[in-house]
């Protein structure tokens, strides 16, 4: 996963379509449901198996709509479309090779996307993403671009990315280990001045972070390349939840994820770090098919707890953390999927 991420030789690029790619594109297409390719142009009319070519060809022609190939070492990977019929809303859609999914390309590319559309329009502040709340594929690739909800119904959710964006969110590989020490121990002396014992009595520690990676579960939020907040999504049953002073809507379960180990740069307090953290671990509950999503934090961390309440966690009582000799109760909260 590190030459995806981190795109060594920078060979994963982001290329504006041009006509001698036409033939090569209408292939690439041909191997997807005609209603996944309806979801790429939900601004237009729709698309039939016997139309396609036909209403792609229009959509270049007239000009609302620019095509941008993701490659990597000249294979196609995906496809971005920009709509610019509405010009004060410009809208991105995209579709990703399914032999490739799930392993970082869509993520990547609409990173790349984005500052290659910083570029090209300057006076364009922002862009905008419609995706259906079940679409959980799009909505983590999207989320972990630094998205903010614009709009949502119960079905829909509008996403907006502010142009120039830096800031992404994917896991964590051991060579930015370092880092994770730097921002956890900044996190233990904050708390340590709050009078909270948490994260006071050797826990976590470089052990505890290579295992996290080992196990592919520690996922960052990058600011220009530098890691700025972390967090661990532990899939399975937490022995430190299965017993609570209240009551769980679903009690500790194997399709649980626990979201652990979560903390933030001092320098970006304040930028929402921690609920993007939150929040993106919850559409990736998603993804593994969990039916619950369970936190705790000490009653003194009121950062915590804020960043708790404002990704859509629900109070449930007090749990034991039993690694902790001292001060071991935490708040526990829970959301169902």
């Amino acid at each position: 996963m590190v030459s995806i991420y981190k795109n060594e030789n920078a060979s994963i690029k982001i290329k504006k379509f041009e006509t001698l790619f036409k033939e090569k594109l209408f292939s690439f297409l041909l191997n997807f449901d005609v209603n996944e390719l309806n979801i790429l142009f939900y601004l237009e009319d729709s698309i039939t198996n016997h139309n396609f070519k036909e209403k792609l060809d229009s959509l270049i022609t007239e000009g609302n709509i620019q095509i941008y190939l993701l490659e990597n070492n000249q294979e196609l990977l995906g496809l971005y479309f920009l709509n610019k019929k509405i010009i004060t809303e410009p809208y991105i859609s995209f579709i990703i090779k399914k032999s490739e999914r799930n392993k970082g390309y869509g993520k990547l590319g609409l990173f790349l996307l984005i500052q290659e559309l910083s570029n090209l329009y300057p006076n364009i502040p922002q862009y905008y993403f419609k995706t259906n709340k079940n679409n959980i594929f799009a909505n983590l690739i999207i989320l972990g671009n630094n998205a903010e909800i614009f709009k949502e119904n119960d079905k829909e959710i509008i996403y907006q990315i502010s142009k120039g964006n830096t800031t992404w969110i994917h896991r964590i590989e051991k060579d930015d280990i370092q880092r994770v020490l730097k921002i956890t121990n900044d996190a233990k002396n904050l708390l340590k001045k709050n009078g909270s014992l948490q994260w006071q009595q050797g826990y976590p520690n470089e052990e505890t972070f290579l295992t996290d990676i080992k196990n592919k579960v520690l996922y960052g939020i990058y600011q220009n390349n530098e890691l700025m907040a972390y967090g661990a999504y532990i899939l399975g049953k937490d022995i430190n939840y299965i017993e609570i002073d209240g009551k769980w809507d679903i009690p500790a379960n194997e399709k649980d994820l626990a979201i652990h180990r979560v903390a933030v740069d001092g320098n970006c307090h304040g930028k929402k770090y921690g609920e993007k953290i939150l929040k993106y671990g919850i559409e990736y509950a998603k993804k593994l098919g969990c039916i619950s999503v369970k936190v705790d934090t000490h009653e003194k961390n009121k950062a915590m707890q804020k960043c708790i309440n404002n990704s859509g966690f629900v109070y449930k009582g007090i749990v034991k953390i039993l690694r902790d000799k001292f001060d071991n109760l935490r708040n526990a909260y829970e959301i169902v999927l």
